[in-house]
This record gives C-alpha cells, sequence and structure tokens, in this order.
C-alpha cells in the first residue's frame, strides 16, 4: 500500500540507525586524516546571510491558516538558541555553473537544518525528528530543543479542524534578504565564500547499486524515490543527513538507503581540497512487465 509521508521520514531514520552500526567496521571508507583541507583554503570574502524558517504541512491537500507560520516560527524564535559556535564544512556551489549544475564558479559554506514533526490539536508536537543538512550539530540540537519545549509548554499554534497535521520546517539562508519577512528571520550569520572552482560530489562509474524489492517485483509495482543527502569529503554517505523527498513505498525507500550506505562516491572539490557537499538523487524503478 502507499506510503504516508511521516511513515517514510520514520522508516529511512531506523534503517539509517541500524546501518551506522557496522558489524565489520574494518571495511568502511578510510576517514580523512589531520585538519580539514577546507580549513587551509582563504576565504575571498564573506557575507551576512538571513536565516530564515518555513513551516509547511507534509501533505499538500492540507492548507494552513495564513497566519500559522508567522505564529509558529515566533513561538520556535522565543525558545530558540543561537549556537555561539557553527562549525560549517559543506560547501555549495555559487554561480555561474555550467549547464549541468555540478562546476561553479566559486563555492559557499551552507547552514541549514531540516525538522519534522506532527502538529497536535492540544498545541502540542510530537515525532520530532531533525535533519543535519549541514553537519552541524549544535544547530540540530538547538533547533530540536526549541521544539520540545514549545511542544511541553503546549504553545504552538493550533489548527481547529483537524486533529493531527504533519509539518515540516526548513531552516535555510535567504539570498535575498529584503524578501525575508521579519517574521520569519531566525538570525543572521557571517558565511564564507570562496572563488575557487568548485566541483558537486558525483556517484561512482558503477552507480548505485539499488536493488528491485522482491515483493514489489511480484506485486508488479514501480516507484520513484528521491532522496537528499550530504556526501562527505571523503565520499561517504553521512547518515544524519539523509531526508526522504518523495516515495510511495516503503521498500523502494529501503533499498536505495541500504545502497547509497554502500556506495563509495566521488568527493566535491573547491580548488584542489576535497569538500562536503548536499546532494539530491531520484531513483526510478519500472513497473516489471
Amino acid at each position: 500500500m502507499p506510503l504516508r509521508y511521516t511513515l517514510a521520514i520514520a522508516g529511512l531514520a531506523f534503517t539509517v540507525a541500524c546501518a551506522t552500526n557496522p558489524s565489520n567496521p574494518s571495511k568502511q571508507p578510510p576517514r580523512l586524516a589531520g585538519p580539514a583541507c577546507l580549513d587551509t583554503l582563504p576565504a575571498a570574502d564573506s557575507t551576512v546571510a538571513v536565516i530564515k524558517m518555513s513551516v509547511a504541512s507534509q501533505d499538500t491537500a492540507v492548507r494552513l491558516p495564513a497566519d500559522f507560520e508567522g505564529l509558529f516560527v515566533e513561538e520556535f524564535r522565543s525558545r530558540f538558541k543561537v549556537p555561539s559556535h557553527l562549525p560549517l564544512s559543506v560547501v555549495m556551489g555559487l554561480s555561474p555553473c555550467d549547464s549541468l549544475g555540478v562546476r561553479c564558479a566559486g563555492g559557499s559554506l551552507g547552514i541549514s537544518a531540516v525538522a519534522y514533526a506532527t502538529l497536535r490539536n492540544d498545541g502540542r508536537l510530537s515525532d520530532i525528528k531533525v535533519i543535519d543538512a549541514a553537519l552541524t550539530p549544535p544547530l540540530k540540537d538547538s533547533v530540536a530543543s526549541a521544539l520540545r519545549t514549545m511542544s511541553k509548554a503546549g504553545t504552538v499554534p493550533s489548527i481547529d479542524d483537524a486533529e493531527s497535521v504533519p509539518l515540516v520546517m526548513r531552516i535555510e539562508p535567504e539570498e535575498n534578504p529584503d524578501s525575508v519577512p521579519p517574521e520569519r528571520r531566525l538570525f543572521q550569520a557571517k558565511v564564507p565564500r570562496y572563488t575557487l572552482p568548485f566541483r558537486y560530489a558525483s556517484m561512482p562509474a558503477s552507480g548505485v547499486d539499488a536493488k528491485y524489492p522482491f515483493a514489489a517485483r511480484l506485486a508488479g509495482v514501480g516507484d520513484s524515490v528521491t532522496i537528499e543527502f550530504t556526501v562527505e569529503s571523503d565520499g561517504t554517505i553521512a547518515a544524519e543527513s539523509l531526508e526522504l523527498v518523495r516515495a510511495s513505498y516503503r521498500d523502494f525507500v529501503y533499498t536505495v538507503v541500504d545502497a547509497l550506505e554502500k556506495t563509495q562516491f566521488h568527493p566535491a572539490y573547491l580548488g584542489d581540497c576535497p569538500v562536503a557537499t548536499r546532494m539530491k538523487q531520484r531513483f526510478f524503478f519500472k513497473t516489471p512487465e
């Protein structure tokens, strides 16, 4: 049967948790030793980024009240503590980029986190999960703490005509600060920018070997699975960064996540330095004939 979005996220988190405790650590790809190469690169300049928060229903058929997002962010901001130190390491490309968006003229460090939760009609949240997209644990922990505090106090804006609503909350920088309404602003951060050529990570020539689920083949169903993830500077996938964007069936999600965690990517490069970066990948499973 079709997989609900919230269940997909939960299933994905479970799969990742199992995969991060390998029975044979010696088979894991080697980590880079010593200080990160990124630390040796001088930034060309920096920009003051406005970090905004957006709140939406995971179910596109559910329309949130017009003032819901502003009220939610205002309550969140009153309980959110900006980390005193943000150790940024994930690089994203800066325009201009080539037609495929693979090679760019420069790169900038990224700040982001994605949170999922179910809104209850008593002003509380359940099933809170925060995805560490930018590999910045202090930010992830602060976001989770603020959401838990809101829920405990029962101060989350409620929706009268719904018992529960699955929400997605995104925290990310805005390139055009003037376009961000004051009620959606969380904080400002100085973000380094580099003019060195940047190249995104890429799959190995053999691709990602996502097996067609046996049960799905017997049932004669196909699927399209879209997942975002962060590739670390050694080419491995950061398990805590996996975010399911779209899928219909649980078995397809499991097989994609399992394949990703066994795949060694070619890392992104900023100049001659391997760096971490954020990627999105879509996997197609054609219905068996």
